[in-house]
């Protein structure tokens, strides 16, 4: 039990349940982690857990794969279902949804049938007692067997007595005890008694005999597998064949379906004695889905409509964090001190003034002045360092904040939806959708994710084409030069250019690599959660989740990164260079060894090509790095003016120059924690390093043809 063993000594709790059931969020509320909270299905991939906090004891609390059931065969279930049997939690806390028991109870049914320690939780209750649904919770858990507790996550009702509740059963005071033992048709309970008795003979435990007597009969592909891990070869054989016997003595034609049949019949008979529907005249809240589903789904005006929409979040995040084009449109309007102000007073321009007010208060109080310089101007100044990337923090904010009402809107599965048939054309499932979601945020969670994919050549297309999609680090980068060398509405669209480059290269990819390896995507079963109004305090967690990944980074990598990029470019052959001449320092000798490739795809002459090949080696240790360097080796001192594009501006490069760097900046060769990843989920450096090679081949190509095409329009 590898949790014990990394410190988990009092206890292990783990949640379970369906997708869109809130598991995660009640994973927030009881542990102040921020753990991700997606409103789709498969957002949730490997296990995260916590420490959750109970008088006297600090139990682990795991949050489990989002799964339809822990006797399927995807990878959602094998990994619910190994860590139930493997880990033997203390506690389970199954969930189900108080709007739509008939659905979501079905799971902590299955839960039941080989664990006892089990404590159902009805979520959203605060929405079912709204809708004028009434759920009688002594007689359910009387029923059951086990504690049943109603809760609001969002607005914490009932969260203290589940704590409770599990504190009483880890402390022994509560000992649960379903009543539903496993639910077996009624065509198949004489061979059921029949196959668990042949199973318990060789010392297996009843209840267990019992639960894979079940998954034999109806079929499951990995039930023989289990088998023969508790048994030997032969006496696993025999009961296999034993139970294909059976089920063909019972005339059954479908068994699988017959065993699904029974848990919804169960479900349903429980639903009837312990839910009261809504009485007539009740007002109910709810949102017409209808028409916008149509919308979403219809093969030209679903994709149209996500695209419209993915636009609008990048005018909208640049409208509000940088205040353009709304500053363009007032000086239009003829409002020339609001709009000075709307450009002065932005909230990138106000991080970036108080990063710089920092900086020169700290260089101002360090006695030596290398050491000064190196803390003030080398870390903490708005035009270098950690200073130049949490400078645009507020405009990933934003950006991740409209993203997160997608998500808790329950919009962002609906764009998932619609782009299934297009998915399918490239040779991978819809699942591919989810991967590709979270590499918006960052590569290397996405890379782990690529896991949900039905077949290993799925996975391996999707891991393959990931490093294509641009981060939250690349989404500062692209933005910096979107800031840097366009102008009002034509920034944010440079900016959703090179997005719309990247996700074609992606798609691209993905279909290149399935076409060569002959790969057919698998069928794809996508619900779509019902929309409703986004809760701040969920979008809250959201947004953090993505943030909280930024601001390690830049304090940690970023960090460390910073101090070795300042050294390089203010030493060199001859000792420290200070105000001297760049091209004598190390940083220009690293440069130099990629002038020729920076010529080719971008134009500039060999002073700037040597300084921006700085920044692509840079680049590589992680993205944001790439501003970074830059910034360190600027043709000209950069002022810290409030301004974090003034390193940028120290570069005179044309628009279709800075486009076409972008597109390559954007393209070229994954971080190096992505490269690491993609080793570790393949097993195979060859793998990763083939990415590494197709990446940059497709970056040079891609730049280069951007600078030409661009350059014929943009000058």
């Amino acid at each position: 039990m590898a949790l014990r063993k990394g410190g988990c000594r009092d206890g292990v709790v783990a949640l379970a349940g369906i997708p869109n059931v809130g598991k995660s969020t009640l994973f927030n509320r009881l542990t102040g982690e921020t753990a991700l909270v997606a409103n789709w299905p498969g957002a949730t991939v490997t296990v995260e857990y916590s420490v959750l906090r109970l008088d006297g004891r600090r139990p682990c609390i795991v949050d489990l794969p989002g799964t339809y059931s822990i006797n399927g065969t995807g990878p959602e279930e094998a990994v619910a279902r190994d860590f139930i049997l493997s880990e033997k939690p203390n506690v389970i806390i199954a969930l189900a949804d108080s709007t739509n028991i008939e659905k979501t109870l079905i799971l902590p049914l299955e839960i039941m049938e080989i664990f006892d320690n089990v404590v159902l939780v009805l979520t959203k209750y605060d929405e079912a007692m709204r809708k004028g649904i009434r759920i009688n919770v002594e007689k359910l858990s009387k029923i059951l067997g086990v504690p049943v507790v109603a809760v609001s996550s969002i607005k914490g009702i009932g969260i203290e007595e589940l704590k409770k509740i599990v504190l009483d059963i880890l402390e022994g005071r509560v000992k649960p005890k379903p009543r539903i033992g496993v639910v077996v048709p009624q065509q198949l309970r004489e061979a059921h008694k029949k196959l668990t008795a042949k199973i318990a003979e060789y010392g297996v435990p009843e209840r267990v005999a019992a639960w894979l007597a079940a998954r034999l009969l109806e079929g499951s592909d990995w039930a023989p597998e289990m088998l023969r891990r508790l048994l030997n070869e032969k006496a696993a054989e025999d009961i296999v064949s034993l139970a294909r016997e059976l089920v063909k003595e019972s005339g059954v034609e479908s068994p699988q379906l017959l065993f699904i049949t029974e848990k919804f019949n169960v479900v349903s008979r429980i639903h009837e004695e312990v839910v009261e529907k809504p009485a007539e005249g009740t007002v109910v809240e709810s949102i017409p889905i209808t028409r916008l589903d149509t919308i979403f789904l219809h093969p030209v005006l679903g994709p149209l409509t996500s695209f419209l929409m993915l636009l609008s979040i990048f005018l909208l995040s640049y409208m509000i964090a940088i205040g353009s084009p709304t500053d363009i449109i007032l000086e239009k309007l003829g409002l020339h001190r609001l709009a000075a102000i709307v450009s002065e007073y932005n909230l990138v321009s106000l991080t970036a003034s108080l990063m710089d007010w920092i900086a020169s208060t700290v260089e101002s109080r360090i006695g030596n002045p290398v050491l000064a310089k190196l803390i003030g101007e080398g870390v903490l100044s708005s035009s270098y360092g950690v200073g130049l990337v949490i400078s645009f923090m507020p405009l990933v904010a934003v950006f991740m904040a409209l993203v997160a009402v997608l998500e808790d809107s329950g919009l962002m599965p609906r764009i998932a939806a619609g782009m299934d048939k297009m998915f399918s054309v490239l040779g991978v499932s819809g699942k591919a959708v989810f991967p590709a979601l979270l590499s918006f945020g960052c590569n290397v969670p996405a890379v782990f994710a690529a896991r949900i994919m039905d077949s290993e050549h799925e996975r391996r297309a999707v891991i393959f084409a990931l490093p294509l999609l641009p981060c939250t680090a690349r989404y500062t980068v692209i933005m910096a030069f979107a800031y840097a060398y366009f102008h009002g509405a034509a920034a944010a669209l440079a900016a959703f250019t090179v997005y719309l480059i990247a996700i074609t290269a992606f798609m691209l990819t993905v279909k290149l690599y399935t076409w060569m390896h002959g790969v057919e995507s698998s069928e794809f079963l996508l619900e779509l959660p019902p929309l409703k109004r986004p809760n701040l305090k969920v979008v809250w967690w959201l947004t953090w989740d993505k943030l909280k990944h930024f601001i390690v980074r830049a304090g940690t990598v970023i960090l460390v990164a910073s101090i070795v990029l300042w050294l390089l470019s203010n030493y060199g052959p001859n000792g420290y260079i200070g105000d001297g001449p760049a091209e004598e320092s190390y940083a220009a000798m690293l440069g130099r060894l990629l002038t020729p490739y920076v010529e080719l795809i971008s134009g500039v002459s060999e002073d700037l090509a040597w300084r921006i090949g700085f920044g692509i080696i840079g680049g590589f240790i992680a993205k944001e790095v790439f501003l970074d360097s830059l910034a360190a080796v600027a043709p000209a001192s950069p002022v810290g003016d409030g301004d974090p594009a003034a390193a940028l501006a120290a570069y005179p490069l044309s628009p279709a120059q800075a486009l076409a760097l972008l597109v390559a900046v954007t393209l070229y060769i994954p971080c190096l924690a992505t490269l690491a990843s993609i080793r570790a989920e393949t097993g195979s450096w060859r793998f990763a390093l083939k990415a590494a090679l197709y990446d940059l081949a497709l970056a040079t190509v891609a730049a280069t043809t951007v600078r030409y095409v661009a350059g014929m329009f943009l000058g």
